[in-house]
């Protein structure tokens, strides 16, 4: 598996334990919201030992920005929280501020949601936002939102 993570290189996005790349849309010929807007992908999220990993068409490009508002809104208000909820299963985050500017980060991931569940939980601080939502902002660049 480390051989085919190295050839992925650099990915999209980087939180914790948690790495995205995104290869490119679905239907690249769609230009319409819905079928247009999903993308290919890799996630895999690492720690103490567990690797668990993700390919598919599993989330969108309207995902990903409502995840960055809703991570600004929380960088701005240090309450609250900030869901990458997607329409599949195989992959959401969480962000629930903390007091202290701690923040708590949970992924829950899977390949398979007929028989497996993994959950995965990162402490992390206000510091990881700005840089999350930059890193959001220019994944939405490269593959903007279709059909809107």
């Amino acid at each position: 598996m480390n051989r085919y993570i190295d050839e992925l290189g650099e990915p999209h996005l980087h939180l914790a334990g948690l790495k995205l790349w995104v290869h490119g849309y679905q239907y690249r010929n769609a230009d319409d919201y819905w079928d247009g807007n999903w993308l290919n992908a890799t996630a895999i999220c690492s720690e103490n030992g567990a690797t668990v990993l993700v390919r598919g068409a599993f989330i969108r490009t309207n995902e990903i920005s409502d995840w960055q508002h809703a991570v600004d809104k929380l960088l701005a208000e240090i309450e609250g929280e900030a869901k990458l909820a997607c329409m599949e299963p195989e992959i959401g985050v969480t962000l629930k501020a903390r007091s202290l500017g701690a923040v708590e980060m949970e992924v829950q991931i899977t390949p398979d949601q007929l028989t497996q569940e993994h959950r995965f939980t990162f402490s992390i601080d206000q510091s990881y936002l700005r840089p999350l939502s930059s890193q959001c902002v220019r994944l939405l660049n490269d593959f903007p939102i279709r059909g809107t």
